[in-house]
């Protein structure tokens, strides 16, 4: 999927290292560790498309604000598997197991930090307030989660803010201010932030039923991790209603195993397969698509729009 050009991508990848200018050498080691496994960088791209989408090209001070969105992405996910206990992330070993936890919260810190700092240069208030109550809401969707672990009595209502907190409000806080970056009106900026914020959950909805149906490979990290960590997710929770009392508390006992048997897992995921939990995580992850396209009518026709409107469909098409 082609949404900005060859050069552009090659210049989010070149700021990313240009901006780790940190001078303690550990901090540069691990940072870099993270950004140079890949990644889709789909945080900085809608910074900069939706700069784009209103002034047709991009300004020097859209780089650091798209790339600081991709730091508090990337510290997000140095804090997530330090508190998983992640042994994988883009198919390489974690952070956290190659150097250790306490350096590896204290870089997402660092990159938290730093992300706040290109703020505050290259950004204005109204950006900082939007990016800062991000982050705020990402910390409550971590913790939320924590809560609901081994909680197969999750509400619907708690799912989505736990999916808004880890995800969504990061892709609607880059809409945000890549719109602003383009000098968009409060209203469009009030849509590009609702268009990331569906994409968003969509996104996630994907990725937990990728961890259903895809395989390692793909997916950089071993499939049914959530399951195996306990968490409840759209496919299981679309189908619980229509399990028995005695599948239930099978599955209850799954999730609250710490090192659930491989052939439980299984069991667990043909439950849900046969439930029609996959096509119910789909069709809801459809809609929100749905949603986020429909936000882009108060944007101005242009190629951008095409790209846009391409990316919220690529989200439910994707398999990694």
């Amino acid at each position: 999927m082609k949404i900005l050009s060859r050069e552009v991508l090659k210049e989010i990848e070149n700021k990313l290292s240009y901006y780790m200018d940190s001078e303690v050498e550990f901090i540069l080691k691990i940072g870099n560790y993270i950004l140079e496994s890949g990644g889709k960088r789909l945080r900085p791209v809608l910074v900069l498309t939706f700069s784009k989408l209103l002034k047709g090209e991009n300004e020097e001070r859209d780089f650091p604000i798209a790339v600081a969105m991709e730091y508090l992405h990337t510290a997000s996910l140095l804090h997530d598997d330090v508190v998983d206990g992640a042994d994988k992330r883009r198919g390489k070993p974690s952070a956290n197991r190659v150097f250790g936890n306490d350096t590896t919260v204290l870089t997402g810190d660092y990159m938290y930090a730093n992300a706040l700092y290109l703020f505050s240069i290259y950004g204005d208030i109204d950006m900082i307030k939007n990016v800062s109550d991000a982050v705020k809401r990402m910390s409550e969707g971590q913790l939320l989660e924590l809560k609901k672990i081994g909680d197969i009595d999750i509400k619907e209502e708690d799912y989505f803010k736990i999916l808004e907190g880890k995800t969504a409000v990061l892709f609607g806080s880059c809409c945000y201010v890549g719109t602003a970056l383009g000098d968009g009106t409060q209203e469009q900026k009030i849509s590009a932030y609702n268009y990331g914020l569906s994409i968003g959950l969509a996104f996630q909805l994907i990725d937990d039923l990728l961890d259903y149906v895809s395989n390692e490979k793909k997916l950089g990290k071993p499939v049914c991790n959530d399951l195996r960590e306990g968490k409840v997710t759209y496919p299981l929770l679309s189908v619980l209603n229509d399990l028995t009392e005695e599948e239930k508390e099978f599955v209850k006992k799954v999730l609250r195993e710490i090192n659930p048997d491989k052939e439980h897992i299984n069991k667990v995921k043909d439950m849900v397969k046969s439930k029609g939990g996959f096509e119910k995580t789909l069709i809801k992850a459809k809609e929100f698509v749905n949603t986020a396209v429909k936000e882009l009518e108060n944007f101005p026709d242009s190629e951008y729009l095409k790209e846009l409107e391409d990316l919220a469909k690529y989200i439910v098409e994707r398999e990694f």
